[in-house]
């Protein structure tokens, strides 16, 4: 076999000398969109179970005052506040996405490891955007050169975003290439996360694991620590190790690096709906269908939604009791969806899914396998009948929130307010929003964690 081109050796200069001014302008305005995304998210999910618990396990470790930890007055190390900062922005499966190359949801960690160190060495809004630019840029072009990790068990979000979280934190450290080697082979041997954990408290611990990792791995090269100075294409390591051997495809993977950058073209996904990505067609349709028929649910006989096999595995589950299991099941997606006509935060609670409506609409919903939908399912079909015999079907294609169809400026600050709320006044919700749109501005992110503690 062939030697593979030095792929560690050419991402970490092309991190270390890409310069910001370089930086095209649709991917810096789109990093300040998703950054403020990530922000709401986490603020809302704060104080959900999984992050409270992990606010508890960081007041263990000291009392260290370096960085925010966001929604809350609390503060911790670098590291650890990223950890927490991740978990929260997974927390309620509400960040954003990525839907071409199978990396999962990358913010959540790229964020809260970019923005937590940032905070403890008074970055500027221009190094922390050039930094978050760098880390999808680089997670994607591995993921996008590689097979779809979830086919190995393994959970792409955690595997991939601590590499990007390494890159992220090692921008802002400005390390040199030496250094940026280092920090990818400490990252890469930090990573983990089995995608059997869906619907558990695991999921949203694989962000804040990995945006730890990202943080430490950076602060370990800074001081010298060695790694693999090829983890990323050598024999056992990072990608035969995740991907399977000779699986990917390495001149792919720094090719045309930074051109344009992911985050331009084709770009990241957001969320309109507070569960997992692959529900978001079966949602759509479900939505749709509530608004164009303005449907009775109290007249509804049964509804049908047909996903291809694998979708059809992990994505039916007979039993729904929990939110978390909720935001992973198409059946109970589409049952609330249909009967309330919307799909928020407070849908996927547990309170709200053993509600006696909730499992009787759920116990209406027919799951149809069918062969003929290729595999994941790039489109979904939903049909309602009635119980006087009328039936009202729709398709759903490209999930709203996909680039291929963007949610609109309005919809992602409206998005950010309403999840802002839960912590923040209107006030201090709206100059947030205000210094992340001019984030290049800032001479200092603290300025910017400073508005994410609650007054």
């Amino acid at each position: 076999m062939a030697t593979p081109p030095p792929v560690t050796d050419t991402l970490a200069r092309f991190v270390a000398e890409t310069n910001y001014s370089t930086i095209s302008e649709k991917a810096l305005t789109n990093a300040k969109m998703h950054i403020l995304d990530t922000l709401g998210v986490a603020i809302v999910g704060v104080s959900t179970d999984a992050p409270r618990i992990a606010l508890e396990y960081c007041k263990r470790f000291g009392d260290s005052q370096e960085s925010a930890i966001w929604g809350t007055r609390q503060r911790s190390s670098s590291p650890m506040a990223a950890f927490a900062n991740g978990i929260a922005a997974h927390a309620i499966d509400y960040d954003d996405w990525e839907p071409f190359v199978h990396a999962g949801h990358p913010s959540s960690m790229v964020v809260g490891a970019a923005l937590s160190l940032g905070e403890s060495i008074g970055a500027s809004g221009k190094d922390l955007l050039k930094a978050y630019v760098l880390g999808i840029e680089v997670l994607t072009k591995i993921s996008g050169a590689s097979p779809n990790l979830q086919e190995r068990g393994f959970h792409s979000t955690p595997v991939l975003g601590s590499i990007g979280a390494a890159v992220a934190c090692a921008s802002l450290l400005k390390l040199d290439a030496g250094k940026i080697k280092a920090a990818l082979g400490v990252a890469a041997s930090g990573c983990g996360g089995i995608h059997r954990q869906q619907g558990s408290m695991v999921k949203p611990f694989h962000a804040g694991n990995s945006a730890r990792n990202g943080v430490e791995a950076a602060l370990l090269a800074e001081k010298g620590f060695t790694a693999d100075p090829a983890i990323v294409e050598a024999p056992r390591g990072f990608c035969d190790t995740f991907f399977g051997k000779d699986t990917c495809d390495y001149d792919q993977m720094i090719i045309n690096i930074g051109k344009p950058y992911f985050l331009e073209a084709p770009g990241l996904g957001l969320k309109m709906h507070p569960c997992s990505a692959p529900q978001f067609l079966a949602a759509d349709a479900a939505l749709h269908l509530n608004r164009e028929h303005k449907i009775n649910f109290a007249e509804v006989a049964k509804i049908e939604v047909s996903i291809p096999p694998e979708r059809y595995k992990r994505h039916y589950h007979a039993e729904v009791r929990t939110g978390l299991r909720g935001k992973f099941a198409i059946n109970y997606v589409v049952a609330l969806g249909v009967m309330d006509g919307k799909l928020e935060i407070a849908t996927f609670t547990d309170e709200k899914v053993n509600q006696p409506q909730a499992q009787e609409a759920l116990g209406k919903v027919s799951v149809i396998v069918d062969e003929s939908i290729p595999e994941p399912g790039p489109y979904c079909p939903v049909t309602v009948e009635m119980k006087n015999g009328a039936r009202f079907s729709h398709t759903a294609r490209i999930a709203k929130g996909d680039p291929r169809n963007p949610m609109t400026d309005e919809e992602v600050l409206q998005k950010f307010r309403s999840n802002a709320k839960s912590v923040l006044s209107q006030e201090q919700a709206g100059k947030l929003a205000n210094v992340v749109h001019d984030f290049e501005a800032v001479s200092n992110v603290r300025q910017v964690t400073a508005l994410l503690t609650p007054l």
